[in-house]
């Protein structure tokens, strides 16, 4: 099998459930203006913006220390889609609106600096780079959850087992960077957020 054919589907299923999920959320914005779907439309964005650069890393080699922004840019993304659950008053949401729109340029602007930023200098710190992601996708797990136990609804429960394996995944995929065969690791960690994203893409567009 080719190495690099799941992290691409991974890269492919990310960018079309961002792309897919990301103006669906806008839209529906626009017509209830809830602002917990405009930071959810702002985080897919910027997600599928991630996959697009991972995508492009995979098939094209080249020069730019872009993985920066690839796993800050996730965890940038699900912990305001977090921070959003957080508190339902339209000022606090308005707030945090105006925070995710500056972290989303911020995280812009590392990516159009990737060309000068420099390579991770060790396994260490790109696991930690790397993992740092499943801790806002945990908590948006246990806030569905949560939800769900007390609506009992079809979409909190997708959602809730959405984001339980893409929190899980990066976990996995954190063990590879200190084994000496991370190719089975790193298989496994991308075929549960596959399915995740998957699952969320299914509560989606069935909500």
């Amino acid at each position: 099998m080719d190495p690099n054919l799941i992290p691409d589907i991974l890269a492919v299923t990310f960018f079309l459930a961002s792309a897919i999920v990301a103006p669906r959320a806008f839209m529906l914005y626009a017509r209830v203006r809830n602002p917990r779907l405009f930071t959810l439309g702002l985080s897919m964005t910027l997600v599928a913006l991630t996959a697009a650069d991972n995508l492009v890393m995979n098939f094209f080699t080249i020069p730019y220390n872009t993985y920066w922004f690839l796993y800050i840019g996730q965890t940038v993304s699900f912990t305001f889609i977090l921070l959003s659950f957080v508190k339902s008053s339209d000022e606090y949401l308005k707030q945090l609106m105006y925070w995710h729109i500056f972290a989303s340029m911020v995280m812009i602007g590392v990516l159009l600096c990737s060309p000068l930023l420099p390579a991770f200098p060790n396994n260490t710190v790109r696991a930690i780079a790397s993992g740092s992601r499943s801790i806002p996708c945990f908590g948006i797990f246990y806030c569905y959850i949560t939800a769900f136990m007390k609506k009992n609804t079809r979409f909190s429960f997708l959602m809730s087992g959405a984001f339980l394996l893409l929190s899980l995944g990066p976990w996995i995929i954190i063990e590879k960077y200190f084994v000496s065969n991370p190719d089975p690791l790193d298989m496994t960690g991308d075929i549960i957020r596959v399915i995740g994203l998957i699952i969320l893409l299914v509560a989606v567009l069935g909500g």
